[in-house]
């Protein structure tokens, strides 16, 4: 017996529209009449037609990853990491980007991965906006794993950067050439990633019981290159300039390092710059010194992601949840030196 849209509304006693809205992840709904339909949808086994197609068929044989700017050459390692892992199984791997935190287009893709065009999803990112998409594979039992993003009380597959240890990381070796007024340069506040590490930053300074002076936390806007404007604004505090910078990340410590020279100055005589990443491919036109950096495994993730997706979809048996914590290496360059 095929179950359809209407068993279900028929046993919830919901309209066709609000299930819709349910299924596709479309929000707007009470959260106990979501909760009751989520409930039918699981005991009545109701799937959308795609779904329904591909079980007959047993598996898709393909792997689902969704990635923010997937043409950032950031994801250069991580992506190969995908492609080796994928070379060792049989399954398929299907790339969707996004551009920028467009929410409702990362509903659409986790829709469209979910109804029957792959057996799992890879959702890399740490945006905290997307704790509803989250909690909805969770809800419809889909098999994903998550990298660089958590839910508290959420016991799912989970690929962890240690974001905070290597912020600290950063300070301390900064901290060990002499530097002791050291700022950051933050990013986005909706990436866990980001709030880890301006955590870290801040966590080491108190270690050492250092000032964080005004002004010594920048925020950048959207993009990179607002990381110009913010060392401008850290070059501008004269007397209280700060002879060390913790950038965000490599791309941004690209533009802070452009700002230092384009005033004048010079890294790292009159300021170190330290970024995050190991980027390879930093911005064109990029001219400075080599930059020292925290380097974050992401080849080992996207493998390991592949791998442990393999695991959960060949095995028979419900497995235990997996949650990996993965260190990260101090890569010393020419962008860092001892306070004179």
């Amino acid at each position: 017996m095929v179950i359809t849209i209407k068993d279900v509304a028929k046993h919830t006693k919901v309209s066709l529209a609000t299930i819709s809205r349910v299924y596709n992840n479309k929000g707007n709904v009470n959260p106990e009449t979501y909760k009751r339909i989520i409930r039918s949808i699981k005991k009545l086994g109701y799937v959308p037609n795609n779904a329904a197609r591909t079980l007959v068929m047993k598996k898709t044989e393909a792997i689902g990853v969704i990635v923010n700017k997937l043409y950032d050459p950031f994801y250069r390692d991580l992506i190969k990491g995908f492609e080796d892992g994928a070379n060792e199984t049989e399954y398929n791997v299907v790339f969707c980007s996004l551009v920028g935190r467009n929410v409702e287009r990362k509903r659409g893709y986790v829709k469209y991965l979910t109804n029957g065009v792959t057996d799992g999803v890879i959702l890399y990112g740490s945006y905290l906006s997307d704790e509803s998409i989250i909690r909805y594979l969770v809800d419809i039992n889909f098999p994903f794993v998550l990298i660089e993003n958590e839910i508290v009380g959420l016991d799912i597959n989970n690929l962890l950067i240690d974001n905070f240890r290597g912020a600290e990381k950063a300070v301390e070796y900064l901290l060990g050439l002499g530097h002791k007024r050291i700022a950051h340069i933050c990013g986005n506040m909706n990436k866990k990633a980001n709030v880890d590490r301006m955590d870290g930053y801040i966590a080491a300074m108190q270690k050492k019981q250092l000032q964080i002076f005004n002004g010594y936390i920048q925020h950048t806007s959207r993009n990179y290159e607002s990381g110009y404007d913010c060392m401008k604004n850290l070059v501008s505090l004269n007397e209280m300039r700060p002879t060390a910078v913790f950038c965000v990340d490599d791309a941004t410590a690209c533009y802070s390092i452009k700002a230092v020279m384009d005033c004048g100055l010079e890294v790292p005589k009159d300021v170190s710059v330290i970024g995050f990443d190991d980027q390879r491919i930093l911005p064109l036109r990029y001219n400075g010194p080599s930059i020292t950096t925290i380097k974050q495994p992401l080849y080992n993730i996207g493998m390991d992601s592949i791998r442990i997706m393999t695991k959960l979809l060949d095995c028979k048996k419900k497995l235990k949840k997996i949650r990996k914590v993965y260190d990260t290496e101090l890569i010393r360059r020419e962008s860092t030196c001892p306070i004179n």
